[in-house]
């Protein structure tokens, strides 16, 4: 049975590749919320699936009227949107108000993380603003699907912060053992799109990882594959981690300053770690580890 997906945040790094792996199922017909959509660059961006027959809906996430019109004969809604509160909480939450008044089946809202529901309020704002918006739709009665895969796999590449082949070293916190569950951006588009339109998937997270991987492991493989050794460097412990964070969240002239230190908290100490993965949902889409990724994108890095 044909579906309609609408996906808010089609010209994003994860909704633009949602949005190819959508357009390739056979029982999917895709509409994409654009703001913007007149731009260049998101023009260059959408000519491609337009021609697979995309339809486009242009707006904003405010407007109102707008979102009772796009949501109109749609079955699922995706949301790969990218923000602060207007966007993750009071763009998701009209988007869902307006698909629960269109009977709208389903959400999966922009959650893409490690486990945000473990988290504890007031350390990491992103989660803080993923599960308040989670919080609010689920009241609305949407069925809701909480994708979450872990980190990207990017973030163990040379160029991404923790690993600088250049200077030869390697950065974290703790002993960097701690493994970490990870997943490229183009698995997750494969796996989101299966599960927006699997309608044997219920309410509730969807875990799923590519691999579990450590800084100390991603050095390893690293220096395996470019022959550099690579200094091993820890920034401190937890509780040096912790007193950092504090510093952060006070540092009023810079927001968001304190969301990375976050990540790296719940990295380094699993409390948002992913449990009962369903990898093997899908038999016939096999996910990448980590020693395929870097192989294939190391020479871009090295």
């Amino acid at each position: 049975m044909t579906q309609t997906v609408l996906l808010a945040g089609a010209t994003g790094m994860l909704g633009n590749r949602i949005a190819y792996n959508l357009m390739e199922q056979p029982d999917a017909r895709v509409r994409l919320l654009v703001r913007n959509a007149a731009d260049a660059g998101k023009r260059a961006q959408l000519e491609p699936l337009l021609s697979r027959g995309a339809e486009i809906v242009e707006g904003d996430l405010s407007d109102r009227d707008l979102l009772d019109r796009a949501t109109q004969g749609v079955d699922v809604i995706v949301s790969a949107v990218q923000g602060g509160p207007d966007v993750i909480i009071d763009g998701q939450v009209a988007l869902a108000e307006a698909g629960k008044q269109s009977d709208v089946r389903r959400i999966l809202p922009s959650d893409y993380a490690l486990d945000l529901f473990n988290a504890t309020p007031g350390e990491h704002m992103m989660f803080d603003l993923r599960r308040d918006a989670d919080e609010r739709i689920a009241a609305l009665g949407l069925e809701q699907v909480n994708v979450l895969q872990g980190a990207f796999m990017d973030l163990f590449l040379p160029g991404r912060g923790a690993i600088d082949l250049d200077a030869g070293t390697v950065t974290f916190w703790g002993d960097g053992t701690q493994p970490i569950e990870a997943t490229t951006v183009e698995d997750t588009a494969r796996m989101t799109a299966r599960v927006a339109l699997d309608q044997n998937v219920g309410s509730g997270k969807f875990a799923f990882a590519g691999d579990r991987i450590s800084f100390q492991g991603a050095a390893e493989i690293i220096e395996a594959h470019t022959g550099r050794t690579l200094e091993r460097r820890s920034l401190g412990s937890e509780a040096d981690l912790r007193a950092a964070l504090v510093a952060a969240h006070k540092d009023m002239s810079n927001p968001y300053g304190a969301v990375m230190l976050a990540y790296l908290l719940y990295m380094l100490n699993g409390q948002t770690a992913l449990s009962e993965l369903q990898n093997d949902r899908y038999p016939d889409l096999k996910l990448e580890g980590f020693v395929q990724f870097a192989t294939r994108n190391l020479p871009t890095y090295a």
